[in-house]
């Protein structure tokens, strides 16, 4: 769920399976035939550094069907079943320094029994995984015993409140039950189907926006290990679905619906303890903005208040409206505020032109000539203040493509907040929308530059017609420029960067993406951060479904 308002393993594989032929050349160089039931694909491994291991086992997938284009894109339908783990054959050459496992989290399976769900952000969370060392890569996925996902398991309907689902009560007095259990938060959602992330002291967690949603994940096998549970007594319902995660801490927000504003609240590395660093109060509206994502500076917390509102009324509706949880408010204008981190105090407060956003993508201090603070510079994904990009992912939408250029416009949206005691902040594109196809979401930058100025990042763009970003996109935003990885019919899912160790330029690293194809396959892809050019991909035996978010857990 990506928002809400209220504060067996089979361990061999058949030897036909896999055939190897070595070259009789002295290199690293492995020419490696990969055979899938009447498939055949011919791949090469390049510089793998161990001798061939055995194949981590998995059962084949029964034979593919045949996709064509007027059948759903493999993005959007559901997982074909609930776990798989197996070694993939690369083609290209994986970077020995690459040692890790990148996990995805996002909606895996839309349906239960014949019932189909109607958002993207509804379906139950599915993890993958992308574990590789020594030029090698084992994949594997699995879904989240998340409490909401066990009892649809078991009772064959919806028992939890999902983005735009509601259970339907058998009677009146169930109605009843089930609005004072919304109250109290027993039935809202925990499918952590949103992000992942790495705390300081190792602890894997997914998250979405119900704080009950938090769960603790192993990486190595992907299994729920439990529930994160908060040992503080703040309270509350939700908070963003993106917090701040560094080796030192993990900061986040917690609207206030009742009293409209946001905590701004820390938590040590190995605490479940979160402390109150400030709090902000709404400037406007009947509620606080939705607070999906938000920046940071290296002294700084940007606290946005859109126009986009929580909407209690909302949340009660059996239906879904066009905006789901939230009322768009534009009277009611938009603003940003700037809170010490130290201090807990709001130095900043200004009004800004109207925007929405689900992602920020990065924020630093702007200095002057002798070193003095005169602003906040803060960039995210803004869809120009259209408020229809939530109901353009609906998922008969989203699966209704017919060529049509649908996508709602994007681009990269630079706010700059001035320290100069201004009522007003300034919003405008960082770079041409046109260098990006004018589609633009799902950002990640190098986690070196957190918080400081910074010049490049990675998200996905659009290559038109579309009717959702579709490309790979490297921004420089200082040469104002974008170059773009593009296959046509293929999803990429959120491109992910890993530095490579000792660097010293910020592009230098890896870019990894899983794509899923419009001919039902998938493969893992991974692009050479600095030139964007592939070096690498890994089919996997069946496509997977779009994911959303994604951390990286490296190798001790």
């Amino acid at each position: 769920m990506a928002s809400l308002t209220f504060s067996s393993i089979s361990r061999s594989l058949p030897q036909s399976a896999m055939m190897a032929r070595v070259s009789d050349k002295s290199s690293s160089r492995k020419d490696i035939g990969f055979s899938l039931g009447k498939r055949d694909f011919g791949l090469t491994v390049t510089n793998v550094a161990t001798p061939q291991r055995p194949v981590i086992a998995v059962p084949l997938p029964p034979e593919k069907e045949k996709y064509s284009v007027e059948r759903n894109h493999v993005a959007w339908t559901s997982v074909r079943q609930e776990r798989w783990e197996g070694e993939l054959v690369v083609q290209g050459e994986i970077p020995l320094w690459l040692k890790g496992t990148y996990l995805r989290n996002g909606p895996g399976m839309w349906h239960i029994g014949d019932y189909n769900f109607r958002h993207l952000f509804d379906g139950y969370a599915t993890l993958v995984k992308l574990h590789i060392e020594n030029g090698r890569l084992i994949a594997g996925h699995r879904q989240i015993e998340s409490e909401a996902y066990k009892a649809a398991k078991e009772n064959k309907k919806l028992c939890y409140r999902e983005f735009s689902e509601v259970p339907k009560p058998d009677n009146f007095l169930s109605y009843v039950g089930e609005l004072a259990s919304l109250f109290s938060g027993a039935s809202l959602t925990d499918n952590a189907n949103t992000g992942v992330v790495k705390l300081g002291d190792g602890r894997v967690v997914c998250l979405t926006e119900t704080q009950k949603g938090s769960i603790i994940i192993d990486p190595d096998t992907l299994d729920t290990i439990s529930r994160f549970e908060y040992s503080d007594t703040l309270g509350g319902l939700i908070h963003s679905a993106h917090p701040i995660v560094t080796e030192s801490e993990f900061l986040t927000l917690l609207p206030d619906l009742v009293s409209p504003g946001y905590w701004v609240v820390r938590m040590e590395a190995g605490s479940n303890e979160r402390k109150v660093i400030g709090r902000v109060n709404c400037r406007g509206g009947p509620a606080p903005g939705w607070v999906h994502s938000f920046p940071v500076t290296e002294h700084y917390v940007v606290v946005p208040e859109m126009s986009l509102r929580y909407c209690a009324q909302n949340l009660l509706r059996a239906e879904p409206t066009p905006l789901y949880k939230f009322e768009w408010h534009p009277d009611s204008k938009a603003f940003l505020h700037v809170m010490c981190k130290a201090s807990g105090k709001i130095v900043a407060s200004v009004e800004v032109p109207l925007y929405i956003t689900f992602h920020f993508i990065n924020a630093y201090e702007e200095k002057d000539e002798d070193g003095r603070l005169i602003a906040i510079i803060a960039d995210c994904c803004e869809h120009n203040a259209d408020t229809t990009i939530l109901d353009k992912l609906r998922l008969n939408n989203l699966r209704s493509f017919n060529g049509q250029d649908v996508l709602p416009d994007a681009r990269v949206g630079r706010f700059r907040i001035p320290f100069d005691g201004s009522e007003f902040g300034e919003l405008e594109a960082a770079l041409d929308p046109d260098e990006h196809g004018r589609g633009m979401d799902m950002c990640s930058i190098n986690p070196a530059y957190l918080g400081k100025m910074y010049r490049y990042a990675y998200a996905c763009g659009a290559k038109r017609p579309c009717n959702f970003p579709n490309t790979l996109t490297k921004l420089d935003l200082v040469g104002k420029k974008a170059k773009n990885w593009y296959e046509e019919g293929a999803v990429p899912s959120e491109p992910f960067f890993v530095a490579r160790p000792g660097a010293t330029e910020e592009d230098d690293g890896v870019v990894i993406s899983i794509v899923s194809e419009r001919n039902g396959e998938g493969f893992a892809l991974l692009l050479d951060g600095s030139t964007f050019e592939e070096i690498a991909r890994a089919k996997f035996p069946y496509g997977l479904p779009y994911g959303l978010h994604g951390c990286w857990v490296p190798k001790n």
